[in-house]
């Protein structure tokens, strides 16, 4: 076993153990997540009295049969919302490292000087893998919420999920996209990434003739898998989504009467700064440090050379406009956006690591307004809150230690 797989899994080990440290409360959206995983898990697919996306349910159902069924665990049953998040942000760790490690094996970057030419792309990538593991850590919206209900952890796992297979171009691709599109649709707004791998390879006007990619047959089983998410919701509901519109509606919302998805939507200019507040001011309860969101947008700004660098701005132009359209948006809807803006910034963090001592600084103010807001309900104190702010410095640390040792020639952290 490698080094980089024996820190893969001291990470889980360590993140299991704090999450079991939580104190798990079901709140707000979570009661409707909850009680729609209940009623499926009972054999009612029941779109009309829960609203939101459910697509993380019916993963949380096989776990709910299961606690259910034993006398000591019936109580836990009633979290199954909250284990499925627990199991999908545990599998994103290993995840988040094979992400960064197979994006920056495809980038053109320069080996370190100190590694012998056979051997630099490799440790480089495992470095690139490391740092986006980090960057995971300092992410601490997604492992929070979670405890209260929120799907924002399944979805990361979906959104890396579809990273990682466009950057290593699986047939499977769409399948990732249309499950992370029912968690949260802000994942469909990741196709650039994949889809002109999935068009037919030739098209003959003159003979009316497609040479038909045989991998397009996956992209319309993902569109089979949204439509009949949706048809199921318009049938029980006469809404494709019974969804929560905000401003839409006064007092207790009636969830048999969704109000019309159009009035989620709006024209102005506030949503869009709206969109730059969320990337940008901690206070709003950020994803991860404007720090990174400038060192990414500058990346993909000036290296050409990035793996999918058009597919990514593509991607984050979807997700700007998707957002910025919207009555009212939370700085989770960005989750998209703040992951490829943090996948891109690894480029500055491989070629300038003490950026990263910034990346840290800026990343305490992130987990501030969130452990205030959010941290205090399931944690008993802060500095068991900020454990993975302790893991993610310990892991740098040591990644430059090893970094010196390999290259003596270079001095400090």
């Amino acid at each position: 076993m490698n080094r980089e797989n024996k820190i893969v899994i001291f990470v889980v080990f360590v993140m299991l153990i704090y999450f079991v440290t939580a104190t798990p409360i079901i709140m707000d959206d979570g009661f409707h997540y909850e009680g729609f995983t209940e009623s499926l898990a009972r054999g009612k697919l029941d779109f009309k009295s829960f609203y939101g996306f459910h697509g993380l349910s019916f993963f949380a159902v096989p776990i709910f049969w299961l606690t259910n069924s034993i006398n000591s665990l019936q109580a836990v049953s009633h979290n199954s919302i909250i284990i499925a998040s627990i199991i999908f942000s545990l599998l994103s760790i290993p995840l988040a490292f094979l992400v960064g490690k197979d994006f920056y094996s495809r980038a053109d970057l320069p080996a370190e000087a100190s590694f012998d030419a056979k051997g630099s792309d490799r440790r480089l990538s495992a470095k690139a893998g490391v740092y986006f593991l980090i960057l995971f850590l300092l992410t601490p919206y997604t492992y929070t919420t979670m405890f209260r209900g929120f799907q924002e952890a399944a979805l990361l796992f979906f959104i890396l999920l579809i990273v990682y297979a466009s950057i290593n171009k699986k047939s499977w691709t769409p399948i990732a996209w249309a499950i992370g599109g029912i968690v949260k649709p802000f994942a469909l707004t990741l196709f650039p990434l994949f889809i002109k791998d999935f068009w037919p390879q030739m098209l003959n006007f003159f003979k009316l003739r497609f040479n038909i990619n045989r991998k397009i047959i996956w992209l319309f089983v993902a569109l089979a898998i949204g439509g009949a998410y949706l048809g199921f919701s318009y049938y029980q509901t006469g809404h494709l989504i019974n969804n929560a519109a905000i401003n839409s509606y006064q007092g207790n919302f009636d969830t048999g009467n969704p109000p019309p998805l159009t009035e989620s939507f709006t024209a102005g200019l506030k949503g869009f700064l709206r969109v730059g507040a969320n990337l940008l001011l901690h206070f709003r309860k950020i994803m991860i440090s404007p720090f990174i969101i400038i060192l990414g947008a500058l990346s993909l700004l000036f290296n050409k050379k990035l793996p999918l660098r058009k597919e990514i701005i593509f991607s984050i132009i979807f997700n700007f406009i998707l957002v910025g359209s919207l009555t009212f948006s939370f700085s989770k809807y960005l989750l998209p956006m703040t992951t490829l803006f943090a996948l891109a910034s690894v480029s500055y963090l491989l070629k300038y690591p003490r950026l990263m001592w910034l990346v840290f600084l800026d990343s305490f103010f992130v987990f501030l307004p969130i452990w205030n807001y959010f941290g205090v309900n399931f944690w008993n104190n802060i500095w068991i809150y900020l454990i993975p702010f302790y893991l993610g410095v310990v892991l740098f640390i040591c990644q430059r230690i090893f970094m010196k040792i390999k290259s003596p020639d270079k001095t400090g952290l």
